[in-house]
């Protein structure tokens, strides 16, 4: 084998690595990914005092999930709710030499019960972007359920370090500040500094804002 066919065929050769640094970057990401690896279920259960969440997604090919979303929505002895089936696609990826960035949209149709009133036919839409290294981790999320009678929004903004690095199946662990904003409620803003666990496919996030409100979530792929 000639020296240039020998180079072109190393060249072609898969990277053994790429694997396993892509899975690393997805650790600080993967548990809020709306769309995860082809064939996988994705559960993801959590909230705080003003706002529960509960998603189920089957993502059926690499860029698309679909299944079920549940918030409920609480202000004192008020209280609303949304259950709808939804969509997710990954917009774009980028799988930079350190670094990865994506893009994801959602839609959800469904009901909304405003107060133990009647329910009625409610949407919801989701946008979300993130960008990862192996160290820095920063996310902006965004969902809108609207309904004749419901107006409620949620958007956050997320910056976080990792102090140490491990591998996908080591215990990674990273500290985050989360900023939030709820629509139709309160209408402030909400500091919250959480610590996020992952290892393989589970995930724990377990954070208190600044006013004292605890913050828990757990997600799992199957």
């Amino acid at each position: 084998m000639s020296a240039t066919n020998r180079r072109g065929f190393e060249s072609q050769r898969p990277d053994p690595m790429k694997p396993l640094i892509f899975s690393t970057l997805l650790s600080a990401t993967a548990a809020a990914h709306p769309v995860a690896f082809e064939g996988a279920w994705q559960w993801m259960l959590g909230g705080n005092e003003s706002i529960q969440n509960l998603e189920l997604y089957h993502s059926y090919t690499p860029r698309t999930a679909f299944g079920l979303h549940a918030m409920r929505f609480n202000e004192g002895a008020h209280e609303d709710h949304f259950a709808g089936l939804q969509h997710n696609w990954l917009l774009k990826r980028w799988n930079l030499p350190d670094a990865q960035a994506n893009l994801y949209l959602g839609v959800a149709a469904g009901l909304a019960q405003e107060n133990d009133e009647s329910t009625i036919p409610a949407g919801l839409g989701f946008f979300r972007a993130d960008y990862e290294t192996r160290r820095i981790y920063a996310a902006f999320d965004s969902k809108l359920v609207g309904s004749a009678d419901l107006a409620r929004d949620v958007t956050s903004v997320s910056l976080g370090v990792a102090p140490y690095q491990a591998e996908f199946e080591e215990l990674n662990t990273w500290l985050i500040v989360q900023l939030e904003h709820i629509g139709g409620m309160d209408d402030a803003l909400t500091i919250i500094p959480k610590i996020r666990l992952f290892q393989g496919r589970h995930f724990l996030e377990i954070g208190c804002s600044l006013d004292g409100d605890p913050q828990l979530s757990f997600m799992m792929h199957f």
